[in-house]
């Protein structure tokens, strides 16, 4: 225990009492704007289901968010409705004092009403059912889910043949209660011009809120979330709905393990490069710090896992990676897996290639979003990027890509069944250990064009074409000058790492404090349990607690939250952050008239000397434990800022004095 903190006053991590139950505020849990995703209709035990929703309902969670999908309610054109499931998922919810937020889509459409917009009459009359079954029960409903992706509108992308299922279920909707609030789908980011073709097809007047799922991960909130509601804010003022409330109804970070993309690749590509070389000395370059700030150690271990026994990794950030090459004690570089690269020390790595080192490119589009070091540990994209911009780096390296947009006769299928990626005989001599049935997601490839008398290109992975030749897909380039270059064009093969749970924890005050910054109207976080079946599979690990329903330090950080910030809370308007984004301090008034707010910085930590318009000032970590700051004069106090949130109540932060009043050590 530091001197500035004090005994636990409040939730501890994921430890989390029954204190919050219905009730508790005027209204109950479902005056909350707080929500979490549960999948109530897939749980088969009905005491699972319901310990589940007791358990969102101690953590303060106000509402749950699950699917009504037609298929299970109706099995017939014509056939009478069947609301027994959901029912009894009402029953539980409610028992607990959960409001639910019924997501009505068809997942998948049933067969007979397929496509749903030349069955928009049995369409309307299953929401309407839905609907007028639970009546008062529903004050808001969400029509459809990431409809903007093909997986879940099962037919290519198009917003105005979803603006046709919206108008009749809005019609069909109000029909059934006029006082329901109809939620747009849930948008799978914040797709701009999905939602302009929204509004294009005429798409505005039949949604009462903007919903979107707006992932950043596994970057943190901040100059992502916030930068992107200004942009959907003034979208929506272009087509008149500035006032129209903003729902998210998806958000989160996962907390899986790091895992290599395109890891039978690499471990073949590094046999065909180097066929001597049995033991590695690696660094990965990375682009994005952990939730601590730090290198994504996570990755690290995954790689020095992953290469042959003996083998080391390290994952570094600018000064180190320089330090690293000019030491000499490094055979392999590896780039981040989504296409991202450090421009900041790229001369430095095409200088270790032409010494005679291994670069490996495992992302897709090798070489394609350069990213600048403007902190240690912070990195930042060139806005209005473009592929051409980094064009020069490729050359550099003499790398030619191609793919179905440059040359029509490259497959543009690959992430189905078709065009499948199979190892060449070089790839099978170096033990490649992939799919039999051949690897997908191939969109990019590579060629020979740019390389010189001496230099060596050696296809791993090949596709055939729409005149039959052999495009690769992964390939080595072995240089004159005994450098090598290792490049995948496999896309989605693997993940980057993850925030881990601690850095679940610190993200989620963050990202919901932006979010009701921002005027975010209700938050629900995806999702309430892990599946934890696959343990580097991302979707299987947003989750506020584990499989078996322990819980992750997110649960507390989530019921922490709630505390300082309780429902019927006023966000305080103005400013909320410094110029740069670096410091965060949204504020807000409690419904018994507290002024409280958060403080975080994600820049380096350090102690700000901050001045409030009252005395005394409470402080609690994001964690639940009472800080006790040093108080160098009243309502003045030397606070430690960094990654970690801090609650403040008792007073409002004086923004004058930020910068002058009281200099910082």
């Amino acid at each position: 225990m530091t001197p500035t903190q004090a005994r636990p006053e409040g939730r501890i991590s994921g430890d989390v009492a029954p204190a919050l139950v219905t009730g508790h505020w005027a209204g109950g849990l479902a005056a909350s704007p707080y929500g979490v995703c549960a999948h109530l209709h897939r749980i088969a035990e009905a005491r699972d289901r319901a310990e589940e929703c007791r358990k969102i309902a101690e953590a303060g969670i106000g509402r749950v968010r699950f699917d009504f999908e037609w298929w299970r309610i109706q099995k017939g054109p014509g056939a009478p409705f069947d609301f027994s499931l959901y029912d009894a998922c009402m029953a539980d919810a409610e028992a607990a004092g959960l409001a639910v937020l019924p997501i009505i889509y068809g997942n998948p459409v049933p067969m007979w009403a397929r496509p749903v917009w030349e069955h928009l009459d049995e369409w309307g009359r299953y929401v309407e059912a839905v609907i007028a079954r639970y009546g008062d029960r529903f004050p808001d409903v969400e029509i459809w889910n990431e409809q903007n992706l093909e997986g879940f509108w099962h037919h290519p992308r198009d917003p105005a043949r979803y603006t046709e299922a919206l108008k009749a279920a809005y019609l069909a909707a109000k029909r059934a209660n006029p006082d329901v609030r109809v939620f747009l789908g849930g948008l799978a980011g914040i797709p701009m011009g999905y939602i302009e073709g929204i509004y294009q097809a005429g798409g505005g007047p039949f949604f009462d809120a903007m919903n979107i799922h707006p992932y950043s991960h596994p970057r943190p909130p901040e100059g992502d979330l916030d930068v992107r509601l200004e942009e959907l804010r003034a979208l929506m003022a272009k087509y008149g709905d500035a006032e129209k409330p903003v729902v998210i109804t998806e958000h989160g970070w996962p907390t899986h393990r790091a895992r290599i993309s395109n890891l039978n690749v690499l471990l073949a590509g590094l046999k065909v490069a180097k066929p001597d070389q049995t033991v590695w000395r690696a660094v990965f370059a990375a682009t994005m710090a952990g939730p601590d700030g730090e290198p994504p150690y996570d990755v690290a271990e995954a790689l020095e896992e992953a290469l042959p026994p003996g083998s080391t990794a390290e994952a570094c950030f600018g000064k180190r990676l320089r330090e690293r090459l000019a030491a000499g004690d490094v055979d392999l570089v590896v780039y981040p897996f989504d296409e991202s690269f450090p421009v900041d020390t790229f001369g430095d790595v095409r200088a270790f290639v032409e010494k005679g080192g291994v670069l490996a490119v495992l992302g897709g589009m090798p070489l394609w979003f350069p990213m600048r070091e403007t902190a240690p540990g912070a990195f930042q994209g060139p806005s209005g990027i473009t592929g051409g911009a980094s064009a020069p780096n490729r050359m550099a390296l003499k790398i030619d890509v191609s793919a179905w947009w440059i040359d029509d006769a490259l497959p543009r299928n690959a992430l189905d069944n078709r065009d499948r990626a199979f190892p060449t005989e070089a790839a099978k001599a170096a033990g490649f250990k992939g799919d039999p049935a051949g690897e997908p997601g191939a969109l990019r490839f590579q060629t020979p064009k740019l390389l010189e008398e001496g230099d060596e290109f050696i296809p791993l992975l090949t596709v055939k074409d729409a005149n039959g030749r052999d495009a690769a897909a992964a390939s080595v380039t072995r240089f004159a000058d005994g450098g090598c270059l290792l490049l995948s064009g496999l896309s989605g093969r693997g993940v980057a790492g993850s925030a881990g749970e601690a850095g679940q924890a610190r993200y989620l005050p963050r990202g919901m404090a932006i979010a009701f910054a921002e005027g975010v109207d209700q938050f629900y976080w995806y999702n309430f349990r892990s599946r934890e079946d696959d343990p580097a599979y991302s979707e299987h690990h947003f989750g506020l607690v584990h499989s078996n329903r322990t819980p992750k330090p997110a649960l507390g950080a989530y019921s922490n939250f709630i505390l300082a910030r309780p429902p019927g809370s006023v966000q305080t308007p103005g400013p909320w952050h410094d110029e740069a984004r670096k410091f965060f301090f949204p504020q807000w008034t409690r419904p018994d008239g507290t002024k409280a707010g958060l403080l975080w910085t994600t820049g380096p930590a350090e102690k700000k000397v901050l001045k409030f318009d009252a005395d005394p000032i409470v402080f609690r970590a994001f964690t639940g434990l009472k800080l006790a700051p040093v108080r160098i004069a009243p309502g003045a106090y030397r606070v430690p800022v960094s990654g970690d949130p801090v609650f403040f109540a008792g007073g409002r932060l004086i923004l004058d004095d930020l910068p002058k009043a009281y200099p910082n050590p």
